[in-house]
């Protein structure tokens, strides 16, 4: 079996772009919000899927918002994950 000569030059500029697309994608991971409840007059929504939840909830809303992202989003899951 004979092994492919590499370029420098080519491996150089091809590493380059994949530096520089690993840094476009952290700064875009890094803007993105974290989920959240968002207020829609009586209700609140996670701010993922849109799942209401009701201000009399118990335990409490951010236990319920909690187990909501625990049973229902995978970590790290984004609105557009969510809403294909």
């Amino acid at each position: 079996m004979t092994q492919k000569k590499i370029n420098p030059k080519r491996q150089a500029e091809k590493d380059l772009k994949d530096a520089a697309r690993m840094k476009q994608m952290s700064e875009a991971v890094e803007r993105r919000p974290l989920p959240h409840l968002i207020s829609a007059g009586d209700l609140k929504h996670c701010s993922v899927c849109g799942y209401p939840f009701k201000p009399d909830v118990q335990p409490s809303m951010s236990a319920a918002f909690a187990d909501h992202m625990r049973k229902t989003h995978n970590p790290g899951q984004t609105s557009e994950d969510a809403n294909p």
